[in-house]
């Protein structure tokens, strides 16, 4: 419950913002789905997302939130999908270990309650807001990556 409480403070700002697409954006070009380097993220133009019907698209935003939800915890170490407390640069012990488990643990169960409510409910949205959603939430992971990546500089 917790955990639910902290993601819903972080991502409730970002809820704010327009989700209208910029024409400006690389997925207002028509370019095609790309994967970008280190295989962490699609990206889908607007074209594509269009082509698709609403049960594709609910797919790709349970995605792309869940992507959100799993490198946003690990922002502050640079490290987007750590393996262990290692990969964290903070030491193995017990209680380290312990911690990573449980957050692990408790994000897998909210990202589990959340992709089973989505998949249900959001096929009934208006698919423009679908689309929408998707290229917002994809626009907000790619700066979060480049953050993780210590690219920040690029995006201030």
């Amino acid at each position: 419950m917790q955990i639910r409480r902290i993601h819903i403070l972080i991502l409730a700002p970002l809820w704010f913002y327009s989700l209208h697409a910029q024409d400006t954006s690389p997925e207002a070009s028509g370019n095609p789905a790309v994967q970008l380097p280190g295989g962490a993220t699609i990206i889908y133009s607007l074209g594509d997302l269009e082509k698709m019907d609403k049960i594709e698209l609910t797919r790709i935003y349970t995605a792309k939130l869940t992507r959100l939800y799993r490198i946003l915890q690990y922002l502050p170490f640079a490290k987007l999908d750590p393996k262990g407390p290692n990969d964290l640069k903070i030491p193995s012990v017990p209680t380290n270990d312990k911690a990573m488990k449980a957050l692990e643990d408790a994000l897998r169960e909210y990202i589990k309650t959340v992709e089973s409510t989505l998949s249900t409910i959001t096929p009934y949205a208006d698919k423009k807001q679908i689309i929408d959603a998707i290229l917002f939430l994809q626009a907000v992971t790619n700066k979060v990556e480049l953050v993780g990546l210590g690219m920040s500089q690029l995006i201030y």
